[in-house]
C-alpha cells in the first residue's frame, strides 16, 4: 500500500509540475489549447496558474495577449471578465497587440465595448482619467491599416463618460 501511495504522490506531483510548466510560456500554452481545446485547458488551470496568465497579459506582453482570443473560447463567468480586464490593463502598454486581440464582432468577452470601456473592478485603477489619457496616447501610435477601424472604435469607447 505504501508503494502505491508513494507512486501516486509522485505521479500527482509530476502531473502538477507538467501542468504548471504548460503555463510558463505562451507557445506551450497555445499548443495545449490547440491539442486539448480551450475549455479543457482553462478548466485544468489552478487559480494561481490563471492569475499567472493574467499577469502576463496585464503586462502588455504581445505573445500572451495574442492568446486571449484562444483562451476566451474556454472561459465563462469570472474568467471571461478577467480576460477583458487584462486586455484593458495592457492597452496603454501595448495598444497594437490589444487591438489585434479584440473581437472584431464586439463580443461580450473581448469586444471593443468591453476592453476599451475601462472595465476595472472597484478601485483597482485609482485614476481612471489618467488611465484613459495613457490608453488614448498609446492608441494614437498604432498605424497598421488593418487595425484602424478597431482603433477608431476603441478611441470612441474611451471617450464616453465613465461611471
Amino acid at each position: 500500500m505504501k508503494r502505491t501511495s508513494g507512486f501516486t504522490l509522485v505521479l500527482a506531483l509530476a502531473c502538477s509540475t507538467a501542468n504548471a510548466g504548460a503555463q510558463t510560456s505562451p507557445s506551450i500554452l497555445a499548443k495545449q489549447i490547440n491539442d486539448e481545446g480551450a475549455k479543457a485547458t482553462v478548466g485544468a488551470m489552478s487559480e494561481s496558474e490563471w492569475d499567472n496568465v493574467l499577469t502576463h497579459i496585464d503586462s502588455g506582453n504581445a505573445a500572451w495577449i495574442a492568446l486571449a482570443p484562444k483562451l476566451a473560447k474556454g472561459t465563462d463567468g469570472g474568467n471571461s471578465e478577467d480576460l477583458g480586464i487584462g486586455l484593458a490593463y495592457a492597452l496603454p502598454k501595448n495598444a497594437k497587440a490589444v487591438l489585434s486581440a479584440i473581437d472584431p464582432d464586439n463580443g461580450p468577452v473581448l469586444g471593443v465595448s468591453r476592453v476599451c470601456s475601462a472595465p476595472f473592478i472597484e478601485d483597482t485603477v485609482k485614476d481612471i482619467p489618467a488611465y484613459i489619457k495613457r490608453a488614448k496616447a498609446a492608441l494614437t501610435k498604432v498605424h497598421e491599416p488593418s487595425l484602424q477601424n478597431v482603433k477608431k472604435d476603441c478611441l470612441a469607447e474611451l471617450s464616453k463618460p465613465q461611471g
